[in-house]
């Protein structure tokens, strides 16, 4: 109703100039007449005649002043009817920019110079826990202070000291006291000459999002000491199954191969078949229990359990050497170490993935070995002089290695690079920063 009466109050004040115009024109051309006739009496021309018919030059005058006069009425209609179309859109763009600022997601509020709130939204009251009358007025770090406020971290500080934008996270206090974290961003606001005269402040409200992350970080240290438990439990069941292979399954196969041999040594010599039946059988053990003590010794080398893990290291070692001539250099620093078995397992697996993949992709001739205690941590270096490792290959059929030789070191706290250059070999690096 009201927007109507001021549209039509508009447009009759406009247009009433134009009517204002000319009736200025028509006082003038009466004016011009009474004056006309007064003056030039002597002619006996009278005021009616003046204005009705006035000569040829004063008629061009009169047109004129007349002309001007409703030019003007028009020109100033035009003029009044920008002036309020201008001040329709500008009442129509502060009413937007007002609904936005009052219904936005994230709590807002504007800051003058002197630290006093001169605005704030709905969402930041209600994120600060206070009333519209508690806010405007008051100083900003009387109403959702934080850690920053007092100090030279305080956004209005860095912004006059002319910092653009200003985003940090903190922890603001509401007026009862609890505590609500937020991603905090300050910008400067300047009036219409651009002179700053304050800051606006937004505070999103992140307490599901930390709850979110805090739920991920419970569910993954869940997931890590399952995963070690069931690292544990599957070395268990390796060391069981060598066990059970090498002594029971290998025990009978050594007392049935002695049987053969007793056989062989007491049976007729003129029986000649009998014999090469004998000595093929025993051959036959004797491969059946090689390969039964390879297969215990690959589940779960006792040699790891017996002697340590240098040990183990080396015998491994020895057996590449033995099997494919490729040298070795191995240095372990303390010679004797003791370590607890889930660091012990984790390093000698790493090492037996990073001696897998040597043998199968490198081409090389040497492997030097690293094991070393430093800084209450153990780590082990393995690096050839092979091929070098290529990004592809890291990220190719091959990562699936990488990725159990990572997951092994993450299980226990421990990190793992792979690194190398074509033709200058590759480096596995194992770090277990609490190991010893």
């Amino acid at each position: 109703m009201n927007g109507n009466s001021s549209s039509a109050s508009a447009y009759f004040s406009s247009d009433g100039l134009v009517v204002l115009g000319v009736v200025l024109g028509a006082m003038s051309w009466g004016l011009e007449s009474f004056i006309h006739s007064q003056i030039f009496y002597d002619q006996q021309r009278d005021f009616i005649l003046s204005l009705l018919m006035p000569d040829r030059h004063e008629l061009w005058m009169r047109c004129i002043i007349v002309a001007l006069f409703v030019s003007f009425g028009f020109y100033s209609r035009k003029v009044i009817q920008a002036l309020n179309d201008a001040r329709e859109e500008l009442v129509k763009v502060n009413t937007e920019l007002v609904q936005i600022f009052d219904t936005a997601a994230d709590g807002m509020r504007v800051i003058g110079a002197d630290f006093s709130i001169q605005r704030a939204n709905s969402t930041f009251l209600h994120l600060a826990g206070v009333g519209a009358m508690d806010v405007v007025g008051r100083k900003c770090h009387e109403v959702f202070q934080g850690e920053s406020c007092h100090t030279d971290t305080c956004p209005m500080i860095r912004i006059q000291r002319g910092e653009a934008r200003v985003e940090y996270d903190a922890v603001k206090m509401r007026q009862d006291g609890s505590r609500i974290p937020c991603i905090v961003t300050a910008t400067p606001f300047y009036n219409s000459r651009r002179e700053l005269v304050g800051i606006v402040e937004d505070f999103k409200d992140i307490s599901e999002r930390n709850k979110t992350e805090q739920a991920l970080r419970d569910s993954h240290n869940k997931l890590h000491q399952v995963s070690t438990h069931l690292e544990m439990v599957r070395e268990q069941e390796r060391r069981t199954i060598s066990r059970e292979i090498h002594d029971e399954l290998g025990q009978n196969l050594t007392g049935l191969l002695m049987d053969v041999q007793w056989l062989v040594r007491n049976q007729d010599a003129t029986d000649a078949d009998v014999d090469e039946k004998l000595t093929g059988m025993a051959s036959l053990l004797n491969q059946t229990i090689q390969t039964v003590r390879r297969i215990a010794s690959e589940i779960r080398p006792g040699v790891l359990d017996d002697l340590g893990l240098q040990a183990a290291i080396e015998a491994e070692a020895d057996k590449v050497r033995d099997r494919l001539g490729i040298l070795f250099d191995i240095v372990c620093l303390p010679e004797e170490m003791e370590l607890d078995e889930q660091y012990r397992n984790t390093v000698f697996r790493i090492f037996k993935e990073a001696l897998t993949n040597i043998i199968r992709h490198a081409g090389a001739s040497r492997v030097t070995i690293r094991l070393m205690v430093a800084a209450g941590g153990v780590t082990l270096t393995v690096s050839d002089n092979g091929r070098g490792i290529t990004e592809d290959e890291k990220r190719g059929n091959r990562s699936l290695g990488l990725a159990s030789m990572h997951e092994r070191a993450w299980l226990v706290g421990g990190s793992l690079r792979v690194f190398g250059e074509p033709g200058q070999g590759t480096t596995v690096f194992l770090n277990l920063p609490h190991a010893y």
